[in-house]
């Protein structure tokens, strides 16, 4: 039978929902984490894990955040899974993988706190594209899509003919398409497990990449995220197993539950004889 279902899907790999593992921690004193996750594929060493995540500690976030590009994040869990061809051959490699990042992120406390998903999802999406479309600043990475358009602008000014405006915009576009970081302006807002998330998607176009990111609301300032990471390798998103990652998504956010511990404990007090 699985032979048979290797043959069907035209690939070896992903996710098995047949193979989980549980685990979970708290995040702060008002929340519980708990996740169940198929294993991952190829197996992972196993490493110490974090319980208790001090929320309320002052700057506990500042002092021990890392920075990838727009995010400033908190990791607390990663996992993935490869797909590789059906008949191994020299000199290829896995067709893809999907991977799972859990983050804690906090907003700049500068801003208003959202109070709801949609708010926490604008909120996102702001600080999403107020990065890539800042000034350019070497040091933190932001302003790339300003960076191409000073650029292009630089280059017109040094031909002997410059650009007219629309074949300025042209130039612009194709550098965008294979190297910008393009507006997002939708979000979605879903209920998990009584939670609501909130979706945004992040297309890197240059290497048909995507990047679901699912959030929800914590407090005073505070979200975690889920980020599913979907990267092509020797192949491309046309492909069975590409559909089928983007498949496994929701059916894994069905298993990632956020209680919190008051409502857990008059459940508890509830359930006891």
């Amino acid at each position: 039978m699985t032979l048979l279902r290797k043959l069907l899907r035209r690939y070896r790999g992903g996710p098995d929902f047949h193979q989980t593992y549980t685990e979970s921690c708290y995040l702060g004193e008002q929340f519980k984490l708990s996740f169940q996750l198929p294993v991952c594929n190829p197996p992972k060493p196993p490493r110490a894990k974090i319980v208790n995540y001090p929320l309320e500690q002052a700057n506990w976030f500042e002092e021990n955040c890392s920075q990838l590009w727009h995010q400033k994040y908190i990791s607390i869990h990663e996992t993935f899974w490869y797909f590789w061809p059906l008949v191994p051959t020299p000199f290829r490699g896995e067709q893809g993988d999907l991977r799972l990042n859990l983050t804690l992120g906090k907003l700049d406390p500068n801003l208003p706190s959202p109070k709801n998903a949609a708010e926490l999802g604008q909120a996102l999406l702001d600080q999403y594209n107020g990065y890539y479309n800042a000034e350019p600043n070497e040091e933190t990475g932001a302003g790339l899509n300003t960076k191409i358009i000073n650029e292009v602008e630089a280059h017109s000014a040094r031909r002997a003919t410059p650009f007219t405006e629309e074949e300025k915009q042209e130039q612009i576009d194709l550098i965008m398409e294979s190297n910008g970081y393009p507006y997002i302006t939708e979000y979605r807002i879903f209920n998990f497990n009584q939670t609501e998330w909130v979706r945004y998607t992040e297309v890197i176009t240059r290497k048909m990449n995507k990047r679901y990111r699912y959030a929800c609301l914590l407090k005073d300032g505070w979200y975690l995220m889920a980020k599913f990471t979907l990267s092509t390798n020797m192949s491309d998103n046309t492909k069975s197993w590409y559909k089928d990652a983007e498949a496994a998504i929701e059916p894994m956010m069905q298993q990632i539950k956020l209680q919190k511990l008051e409502l857990l404990a008059s459940d508890n007090l509830l359930a006891a004889p």
